[in-house]
């Protein structure tokens, strides 16, 4: 289970331009992969599913 807080605490630090680095193309795609996953890990996280 900590490693999974870790993964959100590291998803939660990476920024528009972190996200700007990529090609442009893809950055939407990513930006939204992303917060999805963040939405799901907290939800996991808080409800302790693990």
């Amino acid at each position: 289970m900590e490693h999974l807080q870790q993964l959100l605490t590291d998803l939660e630090c990476i920024s528009l331009a972190d996200i700007s680095a990529i090609p442009e193309a893809n950055q939407h795609v990513i930006a939204e992969y992303l917060e999805q996953l963040q939405d799901e890990l907290k939800a996991v996280l808080e409800k302790g599913d693990i």
